[in-house]
């Protein structure tokens, strides 16, 4: 993502789970939104009635291999695209291979940062899109347009032919479907895929003769040669993304522990904070606090301006999301050869070993059960989702979609999305995440609390304590409906 967004106060994990915190925060005013159960570990939540569109109906074309959806040959399909840090030319793309597929049709790729305002009264009209992108600051309020019935499901979509043989389905990367499906249907496709890593510069590590870090041991070793050097070990943006840290901090925690540490999260656990894991990787990163391995400084600067910081050689790593190298593309240095390591374990014994990684799907894309040509938009995202619309995807973002096997070794040139590649061919199976910061809004307690722990104004235990308290309190709202966990 690139620093040209619609806000400059949003960061990319804010934008990974807007629509659950806009349609949390429309629950608690009374609006009459239904809260939905999500499924945390795949396959969706409880068997109850919950709206939605159902299946999108067939098109008027003949239903085969080569048009699994039966959209008619000389129909439009209308798309609609969020046109932030991925900018739409992936999506313009597409739509030129959907006419080169369909010569009598038209794709008709028109787009925005502002989805909500635009696409809201199309809703209210009963003229929505055929597919859109609900992404951003602005984005629409997914469950609540399930419990109203706007969207269709899309099951039939990853039931479909690929374009490259065998089903859609065949073709994802494990996981994926999870953060797009509430009670056990799939509303939203998530095209984009993440993963959240230490970032370095390869060159800085070669030149310094540094090995990329495995534990946080090896973490501090850097930090004190760097340190020696005037270097700071972390640069950090205390605005609005000091939280990126408790990213660190829990994937820390769940590698160490196992999948069991971020259930006990995700359940809103009245010992959450206590687990012993996250009572190490609290204490870790404040060891770095105290040895002075934090960029000065930070508590007054955005997220961009930290990373810039840090790009242009202030300091020596970073923990983000993939979508770092296109977000620092202007400022980062030709030859900085940008590479990320897997989240660093606590211990040698870490449960989940350290190849595991911390991966998750976003960029949601979905069809409106009222689409005038449903069947032309579940089509559109068949294109989207061929290797060679993902491959153009990669090359044009340097990021990573849901498909499998997409990026070359070199990365298209990118060390940064070559490095992603090799940590999800590792990782194989060991692939974790977590939810509940996003399923309940918790961003806005986490930013600030993260804030002072990095300035050194407040201990590990007090930031525990806080985290705890904001856990408990969600909890027990009643007024707050929870999410499942399996």
């Amino acid at each position: 993502m690139d620093v040209q967004r619609d806000s400059q106060l949003e960061t990319p994990l804010d934008r990974l789970g807007a629509s659950r915190r806009r349609f949390l925060s429309l629950a608690s005013l009374g609006t009459g939104a239904v809260a939905l159960s999500a499924c945390a570990t795949g396959g969706g939540g409880g068997e109850e009635n919950t709206g939605g569109g159902g299946a999108v109906a067939e098109g008027g074309g003949e239903v085969s291999d080569e048009n699994p959806f039966g959209i008619e040959a000389d129909s439009t399909v209308d798309v609609v695209i969020f046109n932030g840090g991925y900018g739409d030319q992936y999506a313009k793309d597409a739509g030129t291979k959907f006419e080169e597929l369909y010569p009598e049709a038209t794709a008709e790729v028109s787009s925005t940062v502002n989805i909500q305002p635009d696409l809201q009264p199309r809703f209210i009209g009963g003229d929505p899109p055929d597919l859109f992108d609900n992404s951003g600051a602005q984005s629409m309020n997914a469950s609540a347009l399930i419990s109203e019935g706007s969207l269709a499901e899309l099951a039939a979509l990853i039931e479909a032919p690929s374009l490259d043989g065998g089903t859609i389905g065949d073709s994802l990367l494990p996981g994926v479907l999870v953060p797009g499906t509430y009670s056990g249907k799939l509303y939203a496709l998530n095209y984009m895929y993440t993963v959240f890593a230490l970032w370095y510069s390869a060159k800085q590590f070669e030149d310094k003769g540094w090995e990329a870090p495995a534990t946080w041991d090896d973490v501090m070793t850097i930090g004190e040669a760097a340190k020696g050097e005037d270097l700071a070990l972390f640069a950090w943006g205390g605005q609005n993304a000091a939280d990126y840290y408790h990213e660190l901090a829990l994937s820390m925690a769940i590698k160490e522990g196992g999948r069991e540490v971020a259930t006990a999260l995700d359940t809103l656990d009245a010992a959450a904070y206590e687990q012993s894991t996250v009572v190490d990787a609290f204490a870790a990163i404040e060891e770095a606090v105290k040895a002075g391995y934090f960029l000065s400084g930070g508590a007054g600067i955005k997220h961009t301006e930290a990373q810039t910081e840090w790009v242009t050689g202030s300091a020596v790593m970073y923990p983000s999301g993939s979508w770092i190298e296109n977000e620092q593309r202007s400022t980062t240095p030709e030859d900085y050869a940008m590479t990320g390591v897997a989240t660093p374990m606590l211990s040698d014994g870490a449960a989940m070993g350290g190849a595991a990684i911390h991966g998750a799907a976003g960029e949601p894309f979905m069809v409106p059960s009222e689409a005038a040509n449903g069947a032309g938009g579940l089509e559109f995202l068949r294109v989207m989702l061929s290797k060679e619309q993902c491959e153009n995807f990669s090359k044009l973002t340097s990021s990573m979609t849901i498909v499998k096997d997409t990026i070359p070794e070199d990365g298209f040139g990118s060390t940064a999305l070559s490095s992603v590649s090799s940590m999800i061919e590792t990782a194989g199976e060991d692939v974790f995440t977590y939810n509940f910061t996003d399923w309940y809004g918790m961003g806005e307690v986490f930013k600030p609390l993260w804030a002072e722990f990095l300035n050194g104004d407040i201990t590990a235990d007090e930031a525990r304590e806080r985290s705890q308290e904001a856990v408990d309190k969600i909890r027990e709202d009643d007024s707050i409906e929870k999410f499942d966990v399996e």
